[in-house]
């Protein structure tokens, strides 16, 4: 099979991969049911690294389109093609995940620890009422639910430091997250990964006790840790 002409560097590197797939699906090269080439395959013939290739599968295997089998490959699952253009048209559109993610991570991480030294016991309570929601919702597999108490979450904690610059940038990257290319991505991992969501639970709680406690070292720590571990998770790279 032929190597896909290299993109510009300025675009994403998983959208190369992604603009791979598309393009092969609506080719005819690989029909609905097919195995697509390896992660190292599609890594070399796009020029970037398994890290961008898993993005961009996850990314599909997110939106329906190819089937991610554990131990066995990624097989196309959908030919649909206002699907496909959809994709594309999604991702365009959006600033890229990663990009986006990471400020985010920079910003909560301090947000969590001067959150942890100024919160008022009413903070807390807010804090704790977003999480309870959280935990129902993934009781039931609600998944909009689960969302929405997830912001009301990370938005009560940047209104409790007190620095309304600092929460007007978390809400700014908290609404870009919220997009519907996100909402897919995340929302394939609560649905299909368990153990997703009860890690990312249980980083609430600890975070929520840590607020409790004014411990603003471990609140830092723990608001790390969760990032990391959902970069690792989503992205799939440390």
């Amino acid at each position: 099979m032929d190597a896909p002409t290299v993109l510009s560097g300025e675009r994403k590197r998983s959208l190369r991969v992604l603009d791979w797939v598309i393009d092969s699906i609506r080719s005819g090269k690989h029909g609905e049911g097919s195995r697509l080439p390896t992660e190292r395959e599609l890594a070399d013939w796009c020029g970037v690294s398994r890290a961008s290739v898993r993005e961009a599968l996850s990314i599909l295997s997110a939106l329906d389109i190819v089937d991610r089998r554990v131990g066995d490959g990624t097989y196309v699952k959908s030919c649909d093609e206002q699907l496909l253009s959809l994709t594309l048209d999604l991702i365009r559109g959006e600033s890229p995940l990663e990009d986006v993610f990471e400020v985010q991570r920079i910003l909560e991480v301090g947000m969590a620890e001067i959150a942890a030294r100024a919160m008022s016991p009413a903070q807390i309570g807010e804090v704790e009422a977003a999480l309870v929601e959280m935990e129902e919702a993934a009781r039931t597999g609600d998944t909009d639910r689960y969302f929405a108490a997830d912001r009301r979450f990370h938005h009560a904690v940047s209104r409790a430091t007190g620095n309304r610059l600092l929460e007007r940038q978390v809400q700014s990257l908290i609404d870009q997250m919220d997009r519907p290319l996100w909402r897919r991505v995340k929302g394939y991992f609560i649905r299909s990964q368990a153990e997703y969501v009860s890690r990312s639970l249980a980083d609430h709680r600890r975070l929520v006790a840590a607020f409790r406690n004014r411990d603003t070292a471990a609140a830092r720590r723990i608001m790390e840790d969760h990032f990391e571990r959902v970069r690792e998770e989503i992205f799939g790279e440390r």
